[in-house]
């Protein structure tokens, strides 16, 4: 029993700290600045590592809650983080077994995707093309941001996930 429930917990830690993290991308930064978008760099990491963890209704399910909180057009961000979990999981063999820079490049250009789908659903949304400062702001501080996510989530992944595969 208590074995079942030492799994079942383990198995949560990617889920938890999406949600984590997207509470934490939403919180009001300072003023009306831009803020990385930490969850969508963590659905990138869970996919790429442990994509069993990660199932696609969890993620379409972070993305309805980004919309609602963040009042962005509801299924863009669902849209834009289903977007990224069949990337990472697509593009898992670029990054496994490879030094974490290839890793980083990878995400940049599943980033860029996301923040281009973004854009584009908000400004066809919205009927007229949206200004790009705000989303190239928050894909910058998303890339930058991804090295120091992605190895918080490592310390999680061995100390959380390693010994119970």
């Amino acid at each position: 029993m208590l074995a079942h429930l030492d799994r079942a917990a383990r198995a949560a830690v990617p889920a938890a700290s999406i949600a984590v993290l997207l509470l934490i991308s939403l919180v009001p930064w300072i003023g009306d600045r831009a803020a990385p978008a930490l969850a969508l760099a963590a659905v990138h990491y869970w996919a790429g590592r442990r994509p069993d963890l990660v199932p696609a209704p969890f993620v379409f399910a972070v993305g309805l809650t980004h919309d609602s909180v963040a009042d962005a057009p509801f299924g863009l961000m669902a849209l834009v983080y289903l977007f990224v979990l069949g990337a990472a999981r697509s593009q898992r063999f670029l990054v496994v077994g490879q030094p974490f820079v290839a890793g980083w490049a990878v995400f940049a250009v599943v980033a860029c995707g996301a923040s281009a789908i973004a854009w584009i659903g908000a400004s066809l949304y919205y009927g007229a093309a949206l200004s790009v400062g705000a989303p190239v702001a928050v894909l910058l501080l998303t890339v930058l941001t991804f090295p120091a996510v992605a190895g918080a989530l490592a310390v999680l992944d061995s100390a959380a996930l390693k010994r119970s595969a």
